[in-house]
């Protein structure tokens, strides 16, 4: 991934999930988020837009109701697609919505999910994923509570200190990364100059994805530091290999 690295890595900390909207985006925006989802609709996964707002009325109505948006942005996969590309990809995408400030909210249960594939005229080898709302914010950032870097590595507080920068950012930008119902199920291991991405948990059917949204926080985390690479995908290991 190479389009707005730094521009993600800044608003990454600022991003949640906004469940409450104040306002649709503007045509202009829509406009431009049309040709960033064709740009990112790539290796089994496309991005597409939608508006319809009983999309975000769930079977529970008390679970994790959207209020206020009809936008929206489906998360397209074929059947054998690996799941973390769907994660990688969308995350790009929900970044780009924070970075012109625009509210999303990754949404894999409370919506109508039949409605969605009607809307998004999928074939038959397609499934929808997930979907995110996207609309003006309507409430404040609040923060939530997260696994630390020493329990999610094994390392010790003096171990991490001594990793080289670009390591660090890339931890720590991986750290804050969403997961379904915030459960991060993830381990990272940092074996020589490469950082593993373990999915530990099938976190209600999204811990793949999951590890996705992660590894797109590694990488975001090195390139600050201007460090690329490229990932190497192994049953439930991502390996992050950095051309240094």
């Amino acid at each position: 991934m190479e389009y707005g690295m730094e521009r993600w890595y800044m608003v990454a900390p600022q991003r949640f999930s906004v469940r409450k909207y104040d306002g649709e985006p503007s045509e202009e925006d829509l406009d431009a988020l049309k040709e960033i989802a064709k740009s990112f609709s790539r290796n089994g996964v496309r991005i597409e837009l939608g508006v319809d707002e009983k999309i975000f009325t769930p079977i529970f109505l008390w679970y994790g109701k959207v209020k206020g948006a009809s936008h929206y942005a489906a998360f397209i996969a074929q059947n054998d697609t690996d799941p973390r590309m769907v994660g990688y990809l969308g995350e790009a995408f929900i970044l780009e919505c924070c970075a012109m400030g625009l509210g999303t909210c990754w949404l894999g249960a409370s919506y109508k999910k039949k409605l969605a594939r009607d809307r998004t005229m999928i074939s038959r080898h397609e499934r929808v994923s997930c979907i995110t709302p996207i609309g003006l914010p309507g409430e404040q950032y609040a923060g939530r509570p997260r696994r630390s870097l020493d329990k999610l590595t094994g390392l010790t507080q003096d171990e991490l200190i001594g990793l080289p920068e670009w390591q660090q950012r890339a931890l720590e930008c991986a750290r804050i990364a969403p997961s379904a119902v915030n459960a991060q199920p993830w381990s990272f291991e940092v074996k020589d100059d490469r950082i593993i991405v373990r999915c530990i948990s099938n976190n209600l059917g999204y811990g793949m994805l999951d590890c996705g949204i992660a590894m797109l926080h590694i990488e975001l985390g090195a390139s600050h530091c201007d460090v690329s690479g490229e990932w190497k995908l192994q049953d439930r290991d991502a390996v992050f290999i950095p051309k240094l």
